[in-house]
């Protein structure tokens, strides 16, 4: 099948500083998402747990530079570290080396949900190396953990020098191993491929806004999503599907005015350079118009407790609820399309934790009426998954 094209998302900021010694420290570590990480289940029957803490920031806020030698990641139960892993020598500067590239280019701008907007990052300071000059900060983001058992809290530390002097600094946040508060019903009905999810092989994971959300595609003849060449978006099998809420709430947004466009679909004869050459440039466009551009015609639900619902790509004109109504789940929204930023119809839903679905962090949810045929036991939906749904 063609993979259906994800976006990138994040939100947040926390900071707690101490020093080795009673001396005050400028620089301040921050984390985003700022109140907490999430975990997703990578083997439920086993208790193995996956985890990517998208960014961390140092700040030096003080009038000398700071050399800084090492920082170590630690993964707590209890307050007892039991996984480490100590970025040093060339691995640090190998890990701080992408940030002067992201903020010259605009990228840092163009992306603001990835990096929490200037919540992480602050207007006026820049991107640098493992030496920080006054105002200076560096980025260190997307590193992924694995493990078994429960951790409750994640820990930074780091050596540096500044004047002469040695200085630690630290900072913690909690980790977050629970689903939503809310009950989620799958929101198609029928028979389904989550084509990506949570898990680190596909995109999703490594963006904030959608890090546990799903692109849902429908397969036919021969395991592919079309019919044909698939050069028309009704020639998709998932095309034209009603889509349900998957929780009762209230409607906070709602856009039914967004076109769809066959430009980004891949073409017969298409090289895989020349299609994601085309559709970079098509996503670029898409990303500077906003939640719009990126969403197309969406729905988003607030089912309360801090958690907010997407149904994104939908059909333009197809939307049939309004901001302000309360829904039942299982309450049509609206059709399955291809708006926004799509390579193929297909259903992108997530939810996270704000009502803007990109300065948002996701959340993880289970499904109470998604049974996966080719699952050995009951575990959540995960990328990859074939799914059947009442």
């Amino acid at each position: 099948m063609r993979v259906a094209a994800v976006i990138l998302v994040a939100l947040g900021s926390i900071m707690a500083a101490t020093s080795s010694s009673q001396d005050a420290t400028p620089l301040e570590i921050q984390f985003c998402p700022a109140a907490q990480v999430r975990t997703f289940p990578l083997e439920s029957a086993r208790g193995a747990q996956s985890l990517v803490l998208q960014n961390i920031a140092v700040i030096n806020h003080g009038a000398a530079p700071a050399e800084v030698a090492d920082v170590t990641v630690e993964l707590l139960r209890d307050s007892n570290a039991l996984d480490t892993r100590r970025i040093a020598g060339a691995d640090l500067a190998s890990a701080t080396a992408a940030g002067p590239t992201i903020q010259k280019s605009g990228t840092l701008k163009l992306i603001a949900f990835q990096f929490c907007g200037s919540a992480l990052i602050p207007d006026g300071i820049e991107l640098a190396g493992t030496t920080l000059a006054p105002n200076q900060a560096f980025l260190i983001a997307q590193q992924p953990f694995a493990f078994k058992g429960k951790r409750d809290a994640l820990r930074v530390r780091l050596h540096a020098r500044i004047d002469s002097r040695e200085v630690e600094v630290a900072a913690t946040i909690p980790i977050q191993s629970a689903f939503g508060k809310t009950q989620f019903r799958f929101p198609l009905r029928g028979v389904w491929f989550a084509g990506v999810g949570p898990t680190m092989h596909t995109g999703h994971r490594w963006a904030l806004p959608e890090e546990f959300g799903y692109d849902i595609v429908r397969l036919g003849h021969g395991g592919l999503s079309y019919r044909g060449t698939g050069a028309r978006f009704a020639d998709y099998f998932a095309y034209g599907a009603e889509v349900l809420a998957a929780g009762e709430g209230v409607v906070a947004a709602a856009v039914n005015d967004q076109q769809e466009d066959t430009a980004a679909l891949r073409r017969p004869g298409d090289t895989a350079e020349a299609y994601g050459a085309r559709v970079q440039e098509i996503q670029a466009a898409l990303l500077a118009k906003g939640v719009k551009g990126v969403a197309g015609n969406y729905v988003v639900i607030d089912h309360g407790n801090g958690e907010f619902s997407l149904y994104a790509h939908l059909q333009p004109g197809s939307v049939s609820v309004r901001v302000g109504e309360r829904l039942a789940a299982g309450v049509r929204l609206g059709k399955l399309g291809s708006s926004g930023n799509s390579t193929e119809p297909h259903l992108h839903f997530q939810v996270c934790d704000r009502v803007d679905p990109l300065m948002c962090a996701g959340i993880p949810v289970q499904f109470q009426n998604a049974a996966l045929p080719f699952a050995d036991y009951p575990r959540p939906l995960q990328s990859g998954d074939v799914v059947v749904a009442n």
